[in-house]
């Protein structure tokens, strides 16, 4: 996947048509499994999980066949198109594991429709039993997080108009400084 793609991943966020769970947790040196639901206009986009980091989106594995190489043996995708259900299974959790996570589906190019994970890692208890990660398919986003989703979409449209005029004024000058100088020379 292309690094301009991943960087877009953040910043360039579609309607949400991704549903599961906000947080899961795991637990220390087990698997954990995460299950989102896709509107069926989605169906044969890919879809990418990335972990968050220092704002940037690390693509971890995607269902066109990718897998970061830090994660081979540890990750899986699968996309099941007969109940549009993305499962993403970390194998072996580690404690550096644990952070925010976008799953995405590729829309076009540059334009992807996001939804964020938090994976927790619990320390493994010598009494407890191994946890099945069951969630519920139909969670939908609250109020509060479709407003937060929409104040970060505005912004960054908001700041991406600013920097497209900032970048349009610099070519500007500098062309209108370059024409300047060759007039100049053939003075």
């Amino acid at each position: 996947m292309d690094f301009k793609a991943l960087l877009l991943l953040m910043f360039i966020s579609g309607s949400c048509t991704l549903r599961g769970p906000p947080v899961i947790n795991g637990t220390l040196a087990e698997s954990v499994t995460v299950h989102l639901q896709y509107d069926q206009a989605d169906e044969d986009y890919t879809k990418t999980w990335c972990k968050v980091i220092y704002g940037l989106c690390v693509n971890i594995t995607d269902t066109a066949g990718y897998v970061n190489n830090l994660y081979l043996g540890r990750v899986s995708i699968t996309d099941d198109k007969s109940t549009r259900t993305i499962s993403i299974t970390l194998h072996q959790l580690k404690k550096e594991d644990a952070g925010q996570y976008l799953c995405g589906i590729l829309l076009s190019q540059l334009n992807y429709a996001t939804f964020e994970v938090e994976l927790k890692i619990l320390e493994a208890s010598p009494t407890s039993a191994p946890n099945p990660m069951s969630t519920n398919l139909n969670t939908e986003l609250s109020p509060k997080q479709m407003k937060w989703n929409f104040v970060f979409l505005v912004v960054v449209l908001y700041l991406s108009s600013k920097l497209l005029a900032a970048v349009i004024i610099f070519c500007v000058l500098l062309n209108k400084h370059r024409v300047n100088g060759e007039t100049a020379k053939s003075d």
